[in-house]
């Protein structure tokens, strides 16, 4: 998992140097949860089968019944958006636990606020 994440910070914080000249900062947040979701969905692969899940998330603290969901059939990307999975492996993990990069609370002096770039009628 550090390997990983070293790579993606890597790409990550030069693809976002060059992007943070835009006045649009919104959608790194986004990038930032799809990150990771998709570490989410990997470490829900690496328990190659159900059991193992299921006792991972007991491990870290996820109720019972609430890690019962590894017992569906629902496949690993649909896995690791779930409360269970959320919960076993917070944001807080892969940022300060792992050391995910985080571009999106930089808060520079040309970004504009959402609110003013999105007006709905």
């Amino acid at each position: 998992m550090e390997t990983t994440l070293k790579s993606i910070n890597q790409w990550y914080v030069g693809w976002s140097n060059y992007f943070s000249l835009s006045h649009y900062p919104a959608q790194l947040v986004k990038i930032e949860a799809h990150i990771r979701r998709r570490l989410r969905a990997r470490l829900v692969d690496q328990q190659k089968n159900k059991r193992n899940l299921y006792r991972t998330l007991v491990k870290r603290g996820v109720s019972p019944k609430a890690a019962a969901v590894a017992f569906t059939n629902r496949k690993r990307w649909a896995l690791s958006k779930t409360v269970a999975v959320s919960r076993a492996y917070p944001n807080d993990w892969f940022i300060k636990g792992k050391g995910q990069a985080i571009r999106s609370d930089q808060k520079l002096a040309h970004w504009f606020e959402v609110s003013q770039w999105v007006s709905l009628a």
